[in-house]
């Protein structure tokens, strides 16, 4: 009672107290980061982020620096008005080789890295690090890159997957379409499925960039493919819609024998037969005594 009425009457005092608890809790803070993610060169390192990039060889494809869409509450912009400079660097095993722009095939546009025509040998973990004198903070992106296969429009390594439930209502977006939006313009995008255009049935509309499906069915599941184009080039990016039955708490049904109704089946002895009712078995065992 005493200390309350010594804080309130004290205004120093009740300053004083809440740097203290300000300077605590802001320690603990960033002892916690700097202990959990603290790397050899000093940068506080976030490892390899969630979100994978793919792409079919031939195609544009950007890669943006996590930091600013996952760990940090600034942009690019913001970032650069205050000092600290965004480098881009290639992993190579142990080793982070600082990237070279050709502005050809590869260069560097604010936040990102854009690939003009990746090639496969692009393929590979990418590190962007920001940082000045006195701060370091890095992340890695991890960038696919394959071949058509042989016949097909995609390559099964690198598509996205989506599931649905028998009769649910499911969106198959178009991955990554912001990246080529011009002048707030939505790109033209066409779907095809199984890489061929297809007569939709009436429950199924295209929504904007993505493909809505009212009411799915088991016929539904298959490899669905957007398609655009970008500057001159052909941008795919297919997704592979897995149908499952509907879930449900009820236990299961027996089909054989029926519930309450006695049933008999005939062995010989020395034939082999699947059981499955524990009670048909007792029944065996206690008739042949065995």
């Amino acid at each position: 009672m005493f200390d309350i009425i010594l804080l309130i009457l004290n205004p120093q005092y009740m300053l004083a107290m809440i740097f203290v608890l300000i300077t605590t809790i802001k320690s603990a803070t960033v002892s916690y980061i700097q202990s959990g993610f603290l790397s050899v060169d000093g940068c506080i390192d976030w490892s390899v982020d969630l979100k994978t990039y793919m792409a079919l060889a031939g195609e544009p494809v950007r890669v943006k620096c996590a930091l600013f869409y996952s760990y940090i509450r600034t942009n690019y912009s913001m970032a650069q008005s205050t000092g600290l400079r965004l480098m881009w660097y290639k992993n190579k095993g142990d080793l982070e080789e600082p990237i070279i722009f050709s502005e050809v095939r590869m260069s560097k546009e604010e936040d990102s890295i854009w690939f003009h025509s990746a090639e496969a040998h692009d393929s590979g973990f990418y590190t962007c690090v920001l940082r000045n004198s006195t701060y370091c903070m890095k992340v890695s992106m991890s960038l696919t890159v394959a071949e058509n296969e042989s016949g097909l429009c995609y390559n099964s390594r690198i598509r996205y997957l989506e599931k649905s439930e028998v009769t649910k209502r499911k969106e198959i977006s178009c991955p990554d379409m912001d990246d080529f939006k011009k002048a707030d313009q939505e790109p033209d995008v066409v779907w095809y499925k199984e890489c061929k255009p297809k007569m939709w049935r009436s429950i199924i509309i295209q929504k904007g960039n993505a493909l809505l499906i009212q009411d799915v069915q088991e016929e539904d599941g298959g490899n669905y493919t957007c398609e655009l184009k970008y500057e001159g080039k052909v941008v795919r990016r297919t997704t592979e819609l897995k149908v499952t039955a509907l879930l449900t708490d009820k236990p299961p049904m027996p089909l054989f024998p029926m519930e309450n109704q006695p049933s008999v089946i005939d062995v010989q002895l020395v034939q082999e037969t699947e059981i499955w009712n524990s009670k048909v078995c007792y029944d065996l065992f206690d008739l042949y005594k065995i």
